[in-house]
């Protein structure tokens, strides 16, 4: 049987799986950066952006739920899968006057990237909300934990 001609379809995904990555791995190494000193001042305000970020990051990252589905993936894949937090669109989203992050929890595995849940974040990260991609509507954690049990999803799994 001869090789068959890749799609457009098969383009757009591989396209969009790369995009992802390079967002993920961009989150990855913000998040991995060592905190300034405190006698150390920014050096403009073009850094303000992905301090908050990583701080919007590393908020996410800390949420047991987050801990709980990424050891479970780990854990479930013998290593051959992870989870990773990345930000889903660089633009920002206005909640309550204040522009929040929009990030989402990634099953990242050698093929394909699948997400677990998506978030809105503020930049010093005190306020996480769960976006309903289905509705369009926020929901506190408090909300998403009653309505949705997250830490379920691991003890079925």
């Amino acid at each position: 049987m001869p090789p068959r001609a890749s799609s457009s379809k098969t383009t757009i995904i591989a396209g969009i799986l790369a995009g992802l990555l390079a967002a993920g791995l961009g989150a990855f190494y913000l998040h991995q950066q060592p905190a300034p000193h405190g006698d150390q001042a920014p050096a403009a305000s073009s850094q303000a952006a992905p301090e908050q970020n990583a701080r919007a990051v590393d908020a996410l990252m800390a949420l047991p739920e987050i801990k709980a589905w990424s050891a479970h993936i780990e854990k479930a894949s013998g290593g051959r899968a992870h989870g990773a937090v990345m930000e889903t669109s660089p633009e920002t989203r206005l909640v309550d006057g204040v522009a929040c992050y929009q990030l989402s929890f990634f099953e990242s595995t050698p093929d394909a990237a699948h997400r677990w849940e998506s978030f809105v974040v503020t930049p010093d990260g005190k306020r996480i909300l769960v976006d309903d991609i289905v509705s369009g509507d926020l929901i506190s954690l408090e909300q998403w934990r009653k309505d949705n049990a997250p830490m379920q999803r691991v003890a079925t799994q």
